[in-house]
């Protein structure tokens, strides 16, 4: 009988310009420089099936997992929020960057069959999505530079008209990205939805194609909207979002709650949460996670949204 191979897991600690990696069979730790010519090294250096867990941080893990999933090594990111929690859960005192490797790597030992291993997205895609989140930057820049200023009373129609400018060169780029990866017909969907714009939109066609959803539970939870709930005994906790998704996604889609109230079906949904109890503020991301629903829909179904009645109609 052939012998069962067992997949070596790594956990690593990703930082601007190392890596520290622990191999959890030998409780052995290594120190990589993050460049492509160290990574690709270690990489083939490797010759049994390899998993590593890595935790997401801003852009510095891109090389490290388009290499190794370019290898064959399967690659788990994992949720910065569910490794804090999971750091209280084990009692880890302690945190530095071999501590939170070897973190990395117990998580993945033990929670592995839970996990769905990382698939890249295309450079089009990425770049797709960078321009959204950079855009939100932009925006916020903006705006305190122009209350700064304000109250300052100093001049700056000039610095505003350059904010505009570059803004209208990143929607000009998305727009690109949208046509080049042959999105235009989902972006379609989710803009014939009420309050749903072209940023909106964008952002949720790349929601959408950033993973295989098995239907609208998966992809709310996917953008941190679902609820948590809190319930022991006769004890009910307060419900809260879980949050695990990424935020600009949720400003966006709860930005488009108010002017989606503008079609009379929506608004009648706001007022029925305001009449259940709920706060104008819950009231709105009970209906941007009705936006999200609907959307998913959409582009699931391939229709349109249908503005005069309940039920959507097919695209033409």
């Amino acid at each position: 009988m052939a012998k069962a191979v067992c997949e070596i897991i790594f956990g690593i600690d990703v930082a601007k310009h190392e890596l520290v990696v622990y191999r959890w069979d030998t409780a052995q730790y290594l120190t990589l420089n993050n460049d492509a010519a160290a990574i690709g090294a270690w990489l083939k250096g490797l010759s049994d099936p390899v998993q590593l867990a890595v935790e997401p941080t801003s852009n510095y893990h891109l090389t490290l997992v388009e290499l190794a999933h370019t290898a064959g090594v399967s690659v788990y990111l994992v949720n910065p929020r569910q490794l804090a929690h999971y750091r209280e859960a084990v009692d880890l005192r302690h945190k530095s960057d071999p501590d939170d490797a070897w973190l990395l790597a117990r998580f993945l030992l033990n929670e592995g069959q839970q996990l769905r291993p990382f698939a890249p997205h295309s450079r089009q895609a990425q770049a797709l999505w960078a321009l959204i989140k950079r855009r939100a930057v932009v925006v916020e820049s903006r705006q305190q530079l122009q209350q700064s200023l304000a109250e300052l009373q100093l001049a700056h129609r000039a610095l505003m008209t350059q904010f505009k400018t570059l803004l209208a060169r990143i929607d000009q780029r998305i727009q690109a990205l949208i046509a080049a990866l042959g999105w235009q017909p989902d972006y379609r969907r989710c803009q014939s939805i009420p309050g749903i714009g072209p940023l909106n939109a964008a952002a949720l066609v790349c929601a959408y194609h950033r993973g295989a959803f098995a239907g609208s539970d998966p992809f709310i939870a996917f953008l941190g909207l679902d609820i948590r709930r809190r319930e022991s005994g006769r004890f009910r906790g307060q419900r809260k979002l879980t949050k695990r998704g990424d935020a600009e996604l949720r400003r966006l889609l709860f930005c488009a709650a108010q002017p989606a109230r503008s079609h009379a079906r929506f608004d009648r949904y706001y007022q029925t949460q305001l009449d259940k109890g709920h706060s104008k503020i819950a009231a709105k991301i009970i209906l941007a996670r009705k936006l999200a629903r609907i959307a998913f829909t959409l582009m699931s179904k391939q229709q349109l949204f249908n503005k005069s009645e309940i039920a959507y109609s097919k695209a033409p």
